[in-house]
């Protein structure tokens, strides 16, 4: 009788950028929300997408003259889920996607996806979902530090420029499937304090006590981050390059699966 080799991982990832000048964005004067919540119980075929995308700046220059930015500070979210099956399947499908371009403080979220699916494919059929989230920052020239945080301390410091981008997703091929994720980012606020920030868990398990999930998985988190200056120094040195970060994490596995969890995070703080 063939073996069964059972893959066990369980992997936590926190990216912190504690000294780094991100300050996010205040809202416009609109703010618009979007909430979609699916639910689909089926036997045969099936396809789900979802896309948005936000471009919001501050500053002197509109968005339709960039890039480059040469004052202000600009964002871009981009967030896309793709999942549908080949051939026919059993299939259980819970997404909430919710979307606001309203100032967040800590614990909230400009956009925010949660997913679960569990699914049960017949004879060659499969499952792929793939889910993907990036925010992209920049600024330059936009002000002191004692105008973008609520308790400054009289701070006069020239808010150095960023250039920052971090992208998050997962990607899975499933017989045999029980698995959940979420992710969302925060980049619009009233003051820096919240933070930017950016998450993706990852969860795949067994589909029931002796039947485990079957077929491939990865999770991945990357990054570029480049900051100027350092606090007290001018404005000119401000525009300066005084820092650079670039990280990258990718878990996969392929067979029969009992356990997959991923846990990973990034944020971006004046400190």
């Amino acid at each position: 009788m063939k073996k069964l080799g059972i893959l066990v991982i369980a992997l936590a990832l926190l990216v912190v950028g504690m000294a780094m000048a991100e300050p996010g964005i205040p809202k416009v004067n609109e703010v618009q929300g979007l909430a979609i919540s699916t639910t689909v119980i089926a036997a045969g075929n099936f396809n789900q997408a979802s896309s948005v995308q936000v471009d919001i700046i501050q500053g002197a220059d509109p968005l339709t003259s960039v890039p480059p930015i040469e004052e202000g500070v600009m964002y871009t979210s981009v967030y896309t889920e793709d999942t549908q099956n080949s051939e026919v399947g059993f299939i259980s499908y819970d997404k909430d996607l919710d979307v606001s371009t309203a100032n967040k403080v800590s614990g909230q979220w400009n956009i925010q996806a949660v997913k679960q699916i569990t699914y049960l494919g017949v004879d060659a059929s499969s499952i792929i979902t793939n889910d993907f989230l990036m925010v992209d920052g920049a600024g330059e020239d936009y002000g002191t530090l004692g105008s973008k945080l609520l308790c400054p301390f009289g701070s006069e410091s020239q808010a150095p420029s960023f250039c920052n981008r971090v992208e998050t997703g997962s990607n899975m091929n499933l017989k045999v499937a029980n698995l959940n994720t979420q992710m969302g980012d925060r980049f619009i606020m009233k003051s820096a304090d919240p933070g930017v920030a950016v998450f993706n868990n990852v969860g795949v398990s067994s589909y029931a006590a002796d039947l485990p999930s079957k077929g491939s998985v990865s999770a991945f988190i990357r990054g570029s981050i480049r900051e100027g200056g350092r606090e007290g120094t001018t404005e000119e040195s401000a525009e300066d390059l005084y820092e650079t970060m670039v990280f990258s994490d990718t878990t996969g596995v392929s067979g029969d699966i009992t356990t997959f969890a991923k846990s990973m995070s990034y944020s971006s703080v004046f400190a």
